[in-house]
């Protein structure tokens, strides 16, 4: 019902108009229609199942002075692993968990920080 008001809107206004100003309105829209037609709207993919891990158990039960092993027994295996040498030095890694947003910080095996 709506597009039949705003249809019937606009043929009132190019009726009401000038013949140069209804010339630039035709051309304005052959031009979106055209650009419009050439525009591919694509759906944003989905995030993959792989991607995202099944935990055990949440970041909150990881504490400092823990071994990796540990880690992984308790919160599950991590999204991915990141080596931190560039920031925190050698033998510095993160185990990132996307499913709870959690980062742990290992130095030398041990975990160091958790965020």
């Amino acid at each position: 019902m709506i597009w039949l008001a705003v249809a019937a809107g606009a043929v009132w206004l190019a009726l009401t108009m000038t013949r140069s100003r209804r010339l630039m309105l035709i051309g304005s829209a052959v031009l979106a229609a055209a650009w419009l037609a050439q525009v591919e709207v694509k759906p944003a993919p989905a995030a993959k199942a792989s991607m995202i891990t099944k935990q055990k158990g949440s970041c909150a039960s990881v504490a400092e002075g823990m071994t990796i092993a540990e880690v992984k027994r308790r919160v599950g295996e991590p999204d991915e692993v990141r080596a931190d040498e560039e920031t925190r030095g050698p033998g510095a890694k993160m185990l990132v968990y996307r499913g709870s947003r959690c980062v742990v910080h290992l130095f030398e095996e041990r975990v160091e920080l958790v965020e």
